[in-house]
């Protein structure tokens, strides 16, 4: 029974946004006239393929997990409450969340070493790398690997349901300019393709805005909403790293909107308006750089954060000599 109402979850969004599409752009196509028609299949159906293929792209791509990376991966819990079993130095020397004890994070659920920036999800029950919200729409997580790609989305489902909007208002305007409502009965398909249009413009518009912020902030969904507790991991860091504010903006924060445009969007424009896997992706494809696993961080407090969390970590297995991480 849960199997089936997982299946019903799942597929019940993905059909409904394909049939909107879909639905939306027969309407467009058979009722409205006052446009020139070339003109008006070229747009439609681009917008729509490439709005469609975009959608599927972030859901087969997915959020990513550390999950997929044996290297992180616990294989004794009980060794790691007793400090015996450590996460791997690439890891735990260049992250800066820790939990209050001074340990690396851990999720008992997953029993995987948690980098920064990764949540576990209770919806898809499992931990998401630079996870930033669960999403009900594709249905599934946004994260590391198909931020860029939702963001994307975002902008072309905001730029066609603006487009069918403007496109219908056309064809409205001019039944109601000739004074056809005389002599026939308005057209109830081109007019629920209106102000569905009107509908998803304006909220798709709020929520696409909402989502660019947030990207040139270098700050996630998840993050906004924990950001007490994240000013907490900062003091901690604080205490030992000296000359660091916690009140300061997010450590993730590189400086300037356009850094942090270009460190999830890709350095060229072509990147930024196709879904397609960026040069950056590209270069670090068989490295663990740009995998989600840990980022980089503002420039004033990069280095002097790394040097204590490399200190630390050094002083750490040196207590604990028979870490499982070194067998």
């Amino acid at each position: 029974m849960s199997r089936y109402q997982f299946s019903v979850g799942s597929i019940f969004p993905r059909c409904l946004t394909v049939c909107l599409y879909l639905w939306t752009s027969y309407v467009s196509l058979t009722r409205i006239n006052q446009i020139w028609y070339k003109f008006l299949v070229s747009v439609d159906v681009f917008l729509v393929a490439i709005g469609l293929y975009t959608y599927y792209k972030v859901i087969i791509t997915g959020p990513g997990s550390p999950l997929d990376y044996d290297t992180i991966k616990v294989y004794d819990m009980q060794a790691v409450e007793s400090g015996a079993e450590l996460p791997p130095e690439f890891l735990s020397r260049r992250s800066i969340t820790t939990k209050r004890d001074g340990r690396f994070r851990v999720c008992r659920t997953c029993h995987v070493w948690k980098p920064d920036r990764c949540h576990h999800c209770s919806r898809c029950d499992k931990c998401i790398l630079k996870m930033d919200h669960h999403c009900p729409w594709f249905p599934g997580c946004i994260g590391f690997n198909n931020q860029r790609f939702f963001i994307q989305y975002l902008l072309y489902a905001t730029t066609y349901s603006i487009v069918i909007f403007l496109f219908s208002s056309i064809q409205l305007l001019h039944w109601f300019n000739t004074k056809q409502y005389e002599v026939e009965l308005i057209d109830f398909h081109l007019l629920s393709v209106w102000l569905l249009g009107v509908a998803v413009s304006v909220s798709l518009s709020f929520f696409t805005g909402f989502s660019i912020y947030q990207v040139t902030k270098n700050q996630t969904t998840v993050e906004m909403h924990i950001y007490r507790r994240y000013r907490e991991e900062l003091e901690i860091l604080a205490d030992t790293c000296g000359s660091i504010n916690p009140n300061r903006d997010n450590a993730y924060d590189l400086g300037s909107t356009m850094n942090n445009w270009k460190d999830l969007m890709g350095e060229r424009w072509i990147e930024w308006l196709f879904p397609i896997d960026t040069s950056r992706a590209k270069k670090n494809r068989n490295t663990l750089d740009h995998k989600g696993l840990y980022f980089e961080l503002r420039g004033d407090i990069n280095g002097r954060i790394l040097d204590n969390m490399n200190l630390q970590d050094r002083l750490l297995r040196r207590l604990t000599p028979r870490s499982s991480i070194d067998q």
